[in-house]
């Protein structure tokens, strides 16, 4: 893949509607949500007028890049504002009023007045609207345009947040939306530290009221509760009584029945070190439930005679339960995928990916056995099977079978898969089973076995065998763990195939070339969908690639992928990072998860090579999520005309620099309206040796334009043909383009 010396792309430049890099938005976006959460989190725990607004003036100046941001709150006499706190990132010239009069010529006074937002976009206008003297200092400093916004309770007006920016034009509506919802935030705050600090003096016991509130503050969603020393819990546990459906009593030690046996003495050894050293104690255990085992994270604070002397006598503890069992999980499906990959990368046969396989299903929790019966590659479907056994106590197996009963798996592969895995669990769990399975299954329930697994290993071209999973713990299996399941096997059917392949043929190009050939495209009922490649001259194979996967639930991922270079090396790549794609989208679709998730890869196994992705997750009702790694933006073709998504522009996978975590967060939401066209290409499509990038983007927008209405393949053909001209490529070339369908099927 030719490139220029830039590295990741970068869509086409648009002038800033309000912040620099970003378009003028419609809705809040992901980013917004979760500033507005992590400020309600840390307003949670603010227990002064002070600590309230610090925690809002660094959202404000995190979100909306303002030169400076204050707070101004109403006096006692409600007849004037009274700056608070620090203030964040003012300009010294700029200074602060010390007291502001309601009746004063400015936009917070203005706000605090009207109870209205107020807004003024350039230096001219704050000097037409106002004539405080005051105003020149803002000015003076650098400051070309802002906002006051008041900040309202169900109580009334408690002050007015105002924010300066160093350029002209009004906050857009979501910006504005944003600020007034951070200042009704800290206008709860305010009223609620107000209202601690009264019932703090009203209590008499300031210390450690605000240590319990503090505890309090940061204490789970499950329960809170509270423990005395030498007596154990001294409080009800609701949240654990409906997890868990105990009717029994839990003050004391009674909880400790409901603990996993493995994790009950770490659990008790912590506590009793806890209260011996009078220091908090915190323990994530696995709590029974009717369903199998959920992990619980516990935390437990000291509360003490003297909050200020750590050496005083602990009073009681108050702590926190919060179920985590989703969070844990999803690590370990994510650890263990990562693993997976990473072992995989390096198999070169046979061999090697069942022993990565069964070592990667032997190391989630509550496993006992992990078992491979694959079919013998060379003598086809009516040949011997093999079956491969690893045991938690290290034990292996390695059998040959070649009676009635085994060959018949290969026949039961494909009601496996329709069915996504036979899972089965206790003696009533063999039904569930073919027959001819089930007296190995009991056999294994007798052996400590508590839960089956079974999951085809399968490519859309072979029928490979199956791989089993047994449980000693009673785990919850629930849809996101299935489909766990099933992507780990579907990686390892994937590296079987491969491997397979590659001993079976000494010629790497030929053998690549007919595995890794683009199958046909996933069939949605509700998408029209056409895909066209095409390989650089004297290139056998490519690393392009686009699929349409199903991630269920009425979602699509639409993926284009594209990998630096051609021929043989590009094409195990890109083999390699599709299976990764595939495996990630069906944890977690979500396009920010995804890109992490291949990140994470590619630092797992060192991979040096450049690769670009554009994932777009749509819905069945239109909906849209769009990420790109240094890949070209998608265009959407309304009507005649055409236009690129504003993407934000990521960089290549496996290329973020340290301490830049969060730079896969960036995902654009919009809708793909029934009738238009979605299309994604490789940048060999618009970049040449003779044509620029820039030339390339522009002449693809017109003729994706000029082919109106044509069903998707002409626009697709028209596409390719034009910017070809029926000539041989430099580079590989891969378009992609889908179109919701009429009436919302085919």
């Amino acid at each position: 893949m030719d490139r220029s010396p830039a590295g990741a792309f970068a869509p086409p430049a648009h002038p800033p509607a309000h912040l620099p890099g970003q378009g003028r938005r419609t809705a809040l976006d992901v980013s917004d949500l979760r500033v507005l959460e992590r400020t309600t989190v840390r307003l949670a725990a603010a227990l002064s007028v002070r600590e309230a607004v610090a925690v809002v003036l660094g959202a404000v100046q995190d979100v909306l890049g303002s030169t400076s941001c204050d707070v101004f709150l109403l006096d006692g006499t409600g007849t004037a504002l009274v700056p608070t706190g620090d203030g964040v990132a003012r300009t010294p010239a700029a200074g602060r009023a010390p007291r502001l009069p309601l009746d004063a010529s400015t936009p917070s006074a203005l706000a605090a007045r009207t109870r209205e937002p107020v807004q003024l976009r350039s230096p001219a206008e704050l000097a037409a609207r106002f004539d405080d003297p005051r105003n020149e200092r803002l000015v003076a400093a650098g400051e070309r345009s802002w906002a006051a916004l008041p900040m309202l309770t169900d109580r009334g007006l408690t002050g007015v947040l105002r924010l300066g920016l160093p350029r002209e034009g009004a906050l857009d509506e979501v910006q504005l939306l944003l600020a007034a919802t951070l200042a009704g935030q800290c206008a709860c705050a305010v009223d609620r530290a107000r209202l601690f600090d009264a019932a703090r003096a009203a209590a008499g016991d300031a210390r450690r009221a605000e240590q319990r509130y503090r505890t309090l503050a940061a204490a789970g969603r499950l329960d809170v509760f509270t423990a005395a020393p030498g007596r154990g819990l001294t409080s009800e546990l609701p949240g654990w009584r409906a997890l868990t459906g105990r009717a029994g009593d839990v003050a004391g030690t009674g909880w400790a029945a409901d603990v996993h046996p493995a994790d009950l003495p770490g659990v008790l050894a912590e506590a009793t070190a806890a209260a011996r050293e009078r220091r908090a104690g915190t323990a994530r255990l696995r709590l029974r439930t009717p369903t199998g085992w959920r992990w619980i994270a516990a935390t437990a604070q000291p509360v003490r005679e003297d909050p200020d002397d750590p050496g005083s006598a602990v009073l009681e503890w108050v702590g926190a339960l919060d179920d985590v069992d989703e969070r844990v999980r999803a690590r370990r499906r994510t650890r263990a995928l990562q693993a997976l990959t990473a072992a995989l990368s390096t198999a070169g046969t046979r061999a090697g990916v069942v022993d990565a396989v069964l070592r990667t299903c032997l190391g989630l929790p509550g496993t006992a056995r992990a078992s491979l019966t694959l079919a013998d590659d060379e003598r086809g479907p009516g040949g011997p099977l093999t079956v491969h056994r690893l045991r938690r106590d290290g034990r292996r197996e390695h059998l040959v079978r070649e009676d009635r009963r085994a060959a018949q798996l290969l026949c039961d592969v494909e009601a496996c898969a329709a069915a996504g895995g036979w899972y089965a669990a206790g003696p009533e769990g063999a039904r569930v089973l073919p027959e001819w399975v089930r007296p190995t299954y009991l056999q294994a329930l007798a052996d400590g076995d508590t839960a089956w697994a079974v999951l085809p290993l399968s490519t859309p071209q072979r029928r490979l065998g199956g791989l089993v999973v047994g449980f000693s713990d009673d785990e919850a299996a629930d849809e996101e763990e299935r489909a766990f399941l099933l992507a780990l096997a579907g990686q390892a059917a994937a590296a079987l195939d491969r491997v397979d392949l590659l001993e079976r043929e000494r010629s790497t190009a030929r053998v690549l070339q007919e595995a890794l050939k683009p199958g046909s495209l996933a069939s949605v009922p509700w998408l029209h969908a056409h895909r066209a490649t095409a390989t650089g001259a004297g290139a056998a194979v490519g690393g392009d690639w686009a699929e349409l996967l199903d991630v269920g639930g009425g979602r699509v991922a639409v993926v284009l992928g594209d990998v630096m270079g051609r021929g043989a090396r590009a094409a195990t790549v890109m083999g390699e990072v599709r299976a990764q794609v595939r495996a990630l989208a069906l944890v977690d679709p979500h396009p920010a998860a995804v890109l992490r998730g291949l990140d994470a890869c590619a630092a797992a196994t060192g991979a040096e090579d450049l690769v670009t992705l554009a994932y777009v997750l749509l819905d069945r009702d239109g909906g849209a999520l769009v990420a790109s790694a240094g890949h070209p933006p998608p265009l959407v073709r309304t009507g005649a005309a055409a236009r690129y998504l504003d993407v934000p522009a990521g960089p290549p996978l496996g290329a973020l620099l340290d301490g830049a975590d969060g730079a896969r967060d960036a995902v654009l939401a919009t809708r793909l309206e029934r009738g238009e066209d979605l299309v994604l290409f490789s940048d060999g499509l618009v970049e040449t040796r003779t044509r620029p990038l820039d030339e390339g983007m522009a002449t693809a927008a017109r003729l994706v334009a000029a082919a109106g209405d044509a069903p998707v393949r002409g626009v697709v053909d028209e596409l390719v043909g034009g910017m070809t001209r029926g000539e041989p490529v430099d580079d590989d070339v891969t378009v992609l383009a889908v179109r919701r369908a009429d009436g919302g099927v085919l």
